[in-house]
């Protein structure tokens, strides 16, 4: 019993890791603002691998999809190639050929990646924009806004299955002479890029890293299996075995099916057909009951058969 119960666990996350899709994530395009980089850091930085960077991290910790990277993928192929020659003791090194592929891209671009200062006076003193802190009598009111906007492409069909904004603000207030808090290329006197441990601590880091978890949370949150995107749409299967309550239907991985989906299945009833021609033109059709998908091949499934009447082969399978 207790081996039974080992092996049942087994297959589980074994069924488990065989539904994760996996995702490779692009860098983000930022020609929209290129000014406003120029602006805050004080010189053009690519914050298009910025974001990728957090994307991957984020979204391989939240574990939903196996995150394949694309960015380094060179450096993954030489150890391939460097493995394979002789200088390498043979079983020990990476197989060549063994990449992962991707079923899905995460890209975007950052549309808005900036500030809205302000100033209110209260006396001698000047406002400092590429500091953005308050001299003299000011006191200074920032707040950074970072927008991303996303799509998540098929990569076998090009589709685009789900898209979206993820935003992220900050806001400060400083009173008194000298309180940075946002640089332009400094914060607390020493350089800021994405890639510093202080970038978090600036009032644009914190809009940022807003934007990336609304945009990591929300991609956990898609039904990749639903929407315009969805392949299995216009599925139109047939049965091709059954076997007590299991049915196996003639669709899917490559019609876009997965486990855990259901669907209607309908018993054929009577052809209407042309009386010219003698092409049918419909066929009438019965909902018997639903299968629930447990296991996805290439070109078949098999599920679990709810309903009243037994299905046959023949049988006619949609959403």
């Amino acid at each position: 019993m207790r081996r039974g119960l080992v092996l049942l666990l087994s297959c589980a996350a074994l069924a488990s890791a065989q539904q994760k899709k996996t995702m490779s994530i692009d860098p983000f395009d930022y020609s929209a603002v290129m000014t406003a980089v120029q602006s805050i850091f004080g010189t053009q930085m690519n914050i298009g691998q910025g974001i990728q960077a957090m994307m991957t991290k984020r979204v391989a910790q939240d574990g939903r999809f196996t995150v394949v990277e694309r960015r380094k993928v060179n450096e993954v192929m030489r150890e391939q190639d460097f493995s394979a020659s002789n200088r390498v003791k043979q079983g020990t090194g990476a197989r060549v050929g063994q990449i992962k592929g991707a079923d899905l891209t995460l890209m975007g671009d950052i549309v808005v990646f900036g500030r809205d200062d302000r100033r209110v006076s209260g006396g001698a003193g000047a406002f400092v924009p590429g500091a953005g802190a308050a001299v003299g009598g000011y006191k200074a009111e920032g707040k950074a806004v970072v927008v991303l906007d996303y799509r998540i492409v098929d990569v076998e069909t090009s589709e685009v299955i789900a898209s979206g904004e993820a935003r992220g603000e900050s806001k400060r207030t400083s009173k008194g002479a000298g309180a940075a808090f946002l640089a332009g290329g400094v914060f607390g006197g020493a350089a800021v890029n994405m890639a510093s441990s202080n970038f978090g601590e600036t009032i644009i880091g914190e809009a940022t890293m807003e934007a990336v978890s609304k945009l990591s949370a929300e991609i956990n949150t898609i039904n990749l299996n639903g929407g315009a995107g969805d392949r299995t749409a216009d599925l139109d299967a047939r049965v091709a075995d059954v076997s007590g309550n299991v049915v196996t239907i003639n669709a899917g991985s490559g019609a876009g099916l997965a486990a855990g989906q259901t669907f209607t299945v309908y018993h054929k009833g009577k052809e209407i057909k042309d009386p010219t021609t003698g092409e049918v033109l419909d066929v009438q059709t019965t909902p018997i009951g639903q299968i629930t998908i447990t296991t996805v091949r290439d070109r078949i499934s098999t599920g679990n058969f709810n309903g009243a009447v037994k299905p046959v082969v023949g049988d006619v399978v949609r959403k």
